[in-house]
Formats: structure tokens, sequence, C-alpha cells
């Protein structure tokens, strides 16, 4: 039965929850609260006399970055400038980038060039001076059979608005016997909403995942199998063939714990270990967090999320949680969701940060078990939580207790969180892990907490937490800070959505310096390639894409 005791209650008082990454979505006039059908974390319930010391995050040897500059002997090998100039370069119309904002600038494991717009994505291959584009029109539309369902998984379409795939999930039956039978309409269409894409990342060579906005309806069938929107947003593997054209596999998102459950719709944040884990990708999404192992991925025998199909090459989904106002006991009442914030830490594990909550998801290869928690020992008992710490949920207000990284009036209420990133702190040489707020809706209880610094085992004279002013201490031009990534000398980039990226050093008492020549402030995302050296910072603006190779000193 596994979760559907539980969740068919929270399905009927809570509603989900979504934001873009991009350009700011309307608000949701939900409240955002988000149903679950996956494993949540239960987290430390805290201490009430305790201020705030959140569970133990162990004590990794370094920052995590990869040791000389490269990955594992199995893996492909990276080192030196790469092919790309070792100047600052801006990417625009003269370019071939034909929309202004671009939402996302990438590169593969072959060095290609990856830029995405809400509608289209581009590419520009070593050597080459202007870019590729592909949009929902580039191609042959997806083939049918008889039924109307797509007759293969793989095409050369993005799958934009325009260019839904067609399912028949009717065929999976009512294994939970429930009554009335859900409705699962076939054929059923899945594709992105017309807000388009939301997010890239590169995989492994001449690869890249685009990632889309999903549809909500925000009512009680939303996310469920009776959602007739399930199968929208979503997210490709695109791998570029030797003639030039794409190769374009759909990756749906269900719950690997039932089936009546397709939260992960809005694809946030997404990120692809090069280096410990080599090709793994892990999805940020409106309601959890999701592990994919591409290359692993097969044509499905039968309906995909059935037998050793889906279950094989991707994780859905796993979340910290905090509950509203109170701590939990159950799955009612939760607040989790707008996963904006990924990093992999120095021992591979996936740090998650989003609107409500936080926490470090422990790294396990098998597909089938990464999503539980807790994770099964293998003589079948319980064994520990796949998320610890969990930040978030055991908070009493006043820091006192575990709180969600920054300190709200009361455990459920927003700390938006925007990004997180990885350092090694200087004294200790364990991981020093960086959380920044920033809000993108425009509820009045939506606060910029600002950014903050957590260390597992504070070595003499520093604190769990550090907490900074983004205008005051590190330089930024507003308290919003978008996305913060770091450099691998120790210095962080922080972006604001209006007033560019500044490059701060955390070990001086002095504000950031400002990058300039950037094609616009408006930042929408920051990206940094440690497969050369330097490394590239790449920044999606509303006028263009940058590639930073010289940064302020």
């Amino acid at each position: 039965m596994g979760k559907l005791g539980t969740c068919a209650v929270a399905v009927a008082v809570l509603v989900g929850c979504a934001q873009s990454h991009g350009e700011p979505l309307p608000p949701d006039p939900s409240g955002n609260a988000g149903p679950d059908a996956g494993p949540t974390n239960p987290g430390n319930p805290g201490n009430p006399g305790n201020p705030g010391n959140p569970p133990d995050a162990g004590n990794p040897p370094d920052a995590g970055q990869p040791p000389d500059g490269g990955t594992p002997d199995a893996g492909p090998k990276f080192s030196g400038p790469g092919p790309w100039p070792m100047t600052n370069v801006t990417y625009g119309a003269a370019e071939g980038i034909q929309e202004s904002s671009v939402v996302g600038v990438s590169t593969d494991e072959t060095q290609n060039l990856w830029v995405a717009t809400r509608s289209a994505l581009y590419v520009m291959r070593p050597g080459e001076k202007k870019f590729t584009r592909f949009d929902a029109n580039t191609g042959s539309p997806d083939a049918t059979n008889g039924k109307g369902e797509a007759a293969s998984y793989v095409g050369n379409r993005l799958h934009l608005a325009s260019n839904p795939v067609t399912y028949c999930d009717s065929d999976f039956g009512n294994p939970d016997n429930l009554q009335p039978p859900p409705d699962r309409a076939c054929p059923i269409l899945g594709a992105a909403n017309p807000e388009g894409i939301s997010e890239i990342v590169g995989g492994g060579p001449n690869e890249v995942f685009v990632g889309y906005v999903g549809t909500h309806t925000w009512d009680d069938k939303d996310g469920t199998w009776a959602d007739p929107d399930r199968h929208s947003g979503k997210l490709d593997r695109v791998r570029l063939q030797s003639n030039g054209s794409i190769e374009v596999v759909r990756f749906d998102m269900v719950s690997n714990d039932n089936p009546m459950y397709w939260h992960n719709k809005t694809v946030e944040r997404m990120i692809y270990d090069h280096f410990i884990h080599p090709h793994e990708l892990y999805v940020g999404t409106d309601h959890g967090t999701d592990k994919f192992t591409p290359d692993k991925w097969h044509a499905p025998v039968g309906w995909f999320a059935s037998g050793p199909n889906n279950d094989q090459w991707m994780s859905d989904h796993l979340h910290a949680q905090v509950c509203y106002h109170a701590v939990c006991v159950d799955d009612s009442n939760q607040r989790l969701g707008d996963w904006r914030g990924l990093a992999i830490d120095s021992n591979g594990d996936l740090w998650q940060a989003g609107r409500w909550a936080a926490g470090k998801i422990h790294y396990v290869a098998d597909n089938n078990i990464w999503w539980r928690t807790p994770r099964p020992n293998t003589d079948g008992t319980k064994g520990p939580n796949a998320i610890d710490p969990a930040m978030g949920d055991g908070y009493f207000g006043g820091c006192n207790g575990n709180r969600p990284v920054f300190c709200p009036p009361q455990e459920g209420d927003y700390v938006n969180l925007s990004a997180v990133t990885v350092t090694k702190d200087p004294q200790t040489g364990q991981d020093k892990v960086w959380f920044s707020s920033g809000i993108l809706s425009s509820s009045a209880t939506d606060i910029n907490y600002g950014v903050a610094a957590y260390l597992a085992h504070p070595g003499p004279g520093e604190q769990m937490w550090t907490y900074y002013d983004p205008v005051n201490d590190i330089g930024l031009g507003e308290s919003n800070v978008r996305d913060l990534v770091a450099l691998p000398d120790g210095r962080l980039a922080v972006a604001g959505p209006t007033t560019g990226v500044v490059v701060w050093d955390p070990t001086k008492k002095a504000r950031g310096l400002r990058i300039s020549g950037l094609p616009s402030d408006q930042i929408y995302r920051l990206e940094l390639d440690m497969m050369v050296d330097p490394p590239a910072l790449h920044v999606a603006t509303a006028g263009g894409a940058a590639t930073i190779r010289q940064f302020p000193k």
C-alpha cells in the first residue's frame, strides 16, 4: 500500500508547490503547501533548550573540488583551458541567439556550449562562431501508433508545448482497487506548458538535459494519477548527433513508491556529477528532488512505470520537510518544495535547499533505494535516514531547535532558499555549506533572509551558523539573492535578480567586487564549469549569455 493511507488524506487538504527558476511565475494562489507522494525525512525534532544545533553532518575531508581536476580512472579526464577563450565573452543576437532572455548556460563533457531561452535550445560546438537553434519545430514530429500513443521513446524534437508526447496510462489498471477507479484517459499529452524551458545542465559527451515548466491546477487532483496535467513539464535528455541533429528522449517523473503520484512537474534546478559519482543527474523540482542515471535509460517494456523500467534509471522523489506551525507527526500540513538549490559535496552527497527546508541526501547508487527513507539494511531492517541533517522540522522559533537554515518566526514559514554551494573551511578542512535566500513570489510573508554558512563541526572561535547581509557584508546591490556558486579559491560568486554578480571573499572583511561587462544585470542562473582550468562561470541574463574566465581581484 506504500504511502496511500496517509497521502490520500493529504491530497484532500493540501495543494502542490511550484515556482519557475527563470523569469518569475505569477504567485501561487494556493499558498504552496505540498501534498506528498514519497518518503520524507523525519529530521531531528530538536530540543527547545538547544539553540538550534541541527543533526551532525559529518566531517568530510574537503570541499568538493575534484582532486587534480579530474575524475576517477573509469571516467573522462578534464584538465587544461579547454577550447573556449580565456577572456570573458558574451553571447547574444550576433552569435545567433534569437531571444534576448537566457535562462541557462552550460557545457557538456565534449565542451559543447549550450544556451537555453524559454522557447529554444542552442548549441555551439568547439571551433564554431554561431549557435545552432533547436525548438519544437526542428526535426520530424514524434511518430505515433494506431492508438495515438508515441510509437518510440526516441525522437528529435524538443517537447515544448506544441510538441507533446502522447501516453496511454489507462492500460496500467487499478492495483489498489480504488472505487471508483482513477480516471486515466488514453491518450494523454505530456509537454512543457507555454512558459517553456526553465533550466538546462550539460551532461556526458554531446549531452544536455532540458527542464521544463509544468502545469498546476492547485486542486485535490493536482499531482495524482487523476490529474490531466500529470505528464506536463518534466525534462528531455538531448544528445547531439554527428550530423548536427539532436536525439531527444523525454524523462517523465512518477513516484517509485506509488504510481498514483506525479508531483514533480516543474524543473527548478539540475546538477550533473562529472567527478565523484560520474554521470549521475539530480533534478530539483516543485515538490521533491529526483536522481537519474541517464546512461542506464532504455526503452521500457510495456508501461514505463511498471517492471524493471524506470526503477533502473530514475529515483523519484526525496526531500526534507517541515509542517505548518507545528512539529510534523504525519503527512498532514507539510510544507515542502521549490527545490531551487542543489550542490554536490566532497563525498558526492547532495545538498538540497527549498522554500521551507534544507538537507543533505546521502548517496547510494541503486535507484530503487535512493528515494527511500529510512534506507533498508541488507537484512531488510530499517537503516539510516536518507537525509541527514534534515533542517527545518523540530524548529521552535527564535533560532531554537532544528532551524530551517534561517530563523523564521515559526516552523513552516517561508525561508525562500534560492541556492546552496560548498566550500572548504580553511581552519578545519571540512565542508562549509552556504545557503542563500531570495524571494520569487509577491506574498506578504516572503522575506529575503540573506546568506548563511553552516559548519557541522566548528573549530575554535567558529560557529555552526554564521549569517551575512547581502548588501552590507557581501556588496550585492540588493538583499534578494538569486544564485551563488563557490569558486575553487574559496570565494563565492553571488548574483542578485536585478543587480548583477559580485565575487566575494568570506575570509576578508571587505565587500565583494562586481563582475563588469555582463549582457544584463538581471540574472537568472549561475553555473561553474570545473571541467576546464581555470574554471568557467556561465551566467544567464535577461540580455544574453556570458562566460567569465577572468575574475575581479
